[in-house]
């Protein structure tokens, strides 16, 4: 079992902050959204059920995760819909000190963790910051959220603790949690940069006592080597939220940079219902990662 470590804060999304004076039309997308809304809350409650069921686990018999039960758990990931899986130990430091959407998990968050992603699509992102962009971040959130709970319900079933982490909010801070699982490597936007998605994606996790996990690779993908000569998403945050390169704001904890000023950023998301300017104008969405790399003679491997 891990402990928060850093005093990390979180930042919670508040719905009833949303804007709702604008056209009929995006009322009616709205409208769509808010379905969304209400998985999005139920698969919330699902998944705070899993640390409860986890915790009355018996585990004196547990198994040992070999190299096949890992390969068939990627398997049966996709099979749910997940586009990105995979592995590390949880860090202490990306741990929340207080609770996270209702989560009571401080001192019990289990060793390993297991990060999961999941693409959102460029259509409706290309339209930011109008509610389709909106509309798709929060159908990932209720999908992705489904798919968690039911993963760790299935590591359960064969002889796991599995506690689900949704990807609308959890206890442990999951940008950093999918860098260290070698998923990509965090933008100056504070967002995940994959080889896959660029930044369009959500992510989630699972805490877990399976293991040994299988061996994680860096993503030596040298994301801050062209962040920093970029800044395509400092320049067009329309709420000035994002910092340039070298002005990262420091965590108490001294461990994790952030370099987004949320007091700034989410009056506008609010107001926009989801913004999504920062994926939208990233390079890595727009062109993709090894087209935009090998323009930039980036050296990666």
């Amino acid at each position: 079992m891990k402990s928060a470590k850093g005093n990390l804060k979180q930042q919670l999304i508040e719905f009833q902050k949303f804007s709702t004076g604008r056209s009929q039309i995006n009322k009616e997308v709205i409208s769509h959204t808010m379905g969304h809304v209400t998985r999005i809350m139920s698969g919330v409650q699902s998944a705070r059920k899993s640390i409860k069921l986890s915790e009355r686990m018996d585990t004196s018999n547990r198994p040992q995760a070999t190299e096949e039960f890992w390969n068939n758990l990627k398997v049966h990931a996709k099979s749910l819909g997940i586009d990105l899986i995979g592995f590390t130990e949880v860090d202490e430091y990306y741990i929340f000190e207080e609770e996270m959407v209702g989560y009571r998990v401080k001192n019990k968050v289990l060793d390993n963790a297991i990060v999961l992603g999941m693409e959102m699509k460029k259509e409706a992102i290309n339209q930011a910051p109008e509610p389709p962009a909106g509309n798709e971040a929060m159908r990932v959130y209720a999908d992705l959220g489904a798919a968690t709970v039911k993963l760790a319900e299935h590591l359960r079933e064969k002889g796991f603790r599995a506690q689900a982490f949704h990807p609308f909010g959890g206890p442990v801070l999951y940008p950093p949690m999918a860098e260290k699982a070698g998923l990509g490597e965090i933008g100056v936007n504070g967002l995940l940069i994959t080889r896959e998605f660029g930044p369009s994606l959500r992510l989630s996790t699972i805490a877990t006592d399976a293991g040994p996990l299988p061996e994680t690779k860096p993503s030596a993908m040298r994301v801050k080597d062209f962040c920093k000569n970029c800044g395509a998403c400092v320049k067009k945050c329309p709420g000035n939220a994002i910092l340039a390169f070298d002005e990262k704001i420091i965590r108490e904890n001294g461990k994790y940079l952030t370099s987004i000023d949320s007091e700034k950023c989410f009056p506008h998301f609010f107001k926009t219902y989801g913004c999504s300017i920062c994926i939208k104008t990233c390079p890595f969405f727009k062109v993709g990662y090894e087209k935009v790399m090998a323009k930039a003679s980036i050296k990666t491997r």
